[in-house]
């Protein structure tokens, strides 16, 4: 109204910030607030379906996890890829904590029948040093060695509150045995969280004097470009198929650590003192003992591979391992829960042992692998994609190919290893021909 005085609106509404009416204004900030929900909404709709895609992508999609890693990791850096992993699997770990906290712990085959447990071992009164006599290790030669019975002894379970009537009693494996044969490789189940029922460990205990290992560099890793590309095969030799029996990981990347690797005079990467060293022999025998422990036998090894400090060593646990650490995994934090995976080897040297668990932590890794009756025991490969153990046959009129894995969800193909290189370390397992 012109000529009305200051402040005088009468029935006209007081002009708004910019000129415009109050009521204009408002309801501009109302479409633009209802635009922005809209915008978050489906934001938030994509990024679930993304994250669901790519989650779906990692453990069900063989190489797509590793390959995503990497491919982060070359952008952003190791550091952002690490966050992302202990983010993704903290989440994973609390939401199976509420889904199956009340459940019946998790196992990965059924508990066998009275009649199909193996029976307990008898163990030596006293078993030899390895430290103390370089050659008390000895598998193939070694009378001391070869007097335990195998398998292992029927061992406790961890926590009562978690275990399952499988668990600490050993199922003969039919592989690496011959017919009429005692079994060569028996497996058994751990579960070492008193928090998570749903945290198991499957371990397969091997007879090094009916059973060998060795160790193959993949064609990338541990990655040196030194390296000649004859010396990375990444199969397991022809020659061998007919007595393959088995293969599992090796361990981490050369990024993550840098642990050292010797195969047959050929250094991929150099030994660290402070690593956890499969130290392995000409004689057959098998140590696993921090480097600077067994470095002055080095001239006797034909291969060594190393791993993130020892887990168990001379029967007793790292000291350094706790829940909450950030010691056994370059890429992923010690205390993720996580599929990890561990070598480990008896106080006689005789039994080798393989561990891999699901929803584990080191620390609880640890504690399965001692249960089992490892003397010392080092950490292999960790993560979804890596860790693996897988057992091959020989049909008639076919080729030596992968047939089964020791615990389920394990992505891989029939050719693994033996037609199709393998672009990471790992270690396989042969029959040993026994004099008649």
């Amino acid at each position: 109204m012109v000529g009305s005085p200051p402040g005088f609106v009468g029935s006209w509404e007081a002009p708004g910030p910019i000129g415009y009416p109050r009521a204009v204004v408002a309801e501009a900030e109302q479409k633009k607030k209802g635009r922005w929900g809209r915008r978050a909404a489906i934001g938030l709709g994509a990024s679930a379906v993304v994250v669901g895609g790519v989650w779906y992508g990692i453990h069900n999609i063989p190489g797509f996890g590793p390959a995503l890693a990497d491919g982060v990791r070359s952008v952003l850096g190791p550091g952002v890829v690490a966050w992302i992993e202990d983010t993704a699997y903290g989440v994973a770990d609390q939401v199976n904590v509420w889904r199956h906290g009340d459940e019946a712990p998790t196992t990965f085959w059924e508990a066998p029948p009275p009649s199909a447990a193996l029976p307990a071992a008898v163990v030596p009164a006293k078993a030899p040093d390895p430290s103390a006599d370089p050659g008390a290790t000895k598998t193939a030669d070694s009378k001391t060695a070869a007097s335990p019975a195998f398998p292992p002894p029927t061992f406790a379970a961890p926590y009562a509150n978690v275990a399952t009537p499988g668990d600490g009693v050993w199922i003969a494996m039919d592989e690496g045995s011959r017919p009429g044969e005692p079994p060569s490789m028996a497996k058994s189940i751990v579960h070492p969280d008193p928090k998570r029922g749903f945290a198991a460990v499957a371990v397969v205990a091997m007879d090094l004097t009916r059973v060998s290992l060795h160790l193959v560099a993949g064609t990338t890793e541990p990655f040196n470009e030194k390296i000649p590309t004859e010396a990375r095969p990444g199969l397991v030799p022809k020659g061998e198929h007919a007595d393959l029996v088995a293969v599992f990981n090796g361990g981490f990347k050369a990024l993550h650590g840098h642990y050292g690797m010797m195969l047959e005079g050929t250094t991929f990467l150099p030994p660290r003192d402070i690593a956890c060293t499969v130290g392995m022999y000409r004689d057959g025998a098998i140590k696993i003992r921090t480097w600077t422990a067994i470095a002055e036998t080095a001239k006797d090894m034909v291969a060594y591979r190393q791993t993130p400090a020892c887990l168990v060593e001379q029967g007793e646990l790292n000291e350094r391992l706790t829940e909450y650490n950030k010691n056994w995994g370059a890429t992923v934090s010690g205390e993720t829960v996580i599929r990890r995976s561990a070598i480990g080897i008896d106080a006689t040297g005789r039994t080798l042992f393989y561990g891999i668990g699901e929803a584990v932590t080191a620390q609880s890794l640890a504690r399965a692998m001692k249960a089992a009756g490892a003397q010392d025991a080092a950490q292999l490969d960790v993560n979804y994609a890596y860790p693996r153990f897988l057992l091959f046959d020989h049909p008639p009129g076919t080729e030596r190919k992968a047939v089964s894995s020791l615990v389920p969800r394990i992505d891989y193909r029939s050719h693994d290893y033996v037609r199709e290189p393998s672009p990471r370390d790992f270690f396989y397992v042969l029959k040993r021909h026994t004099e008649s």
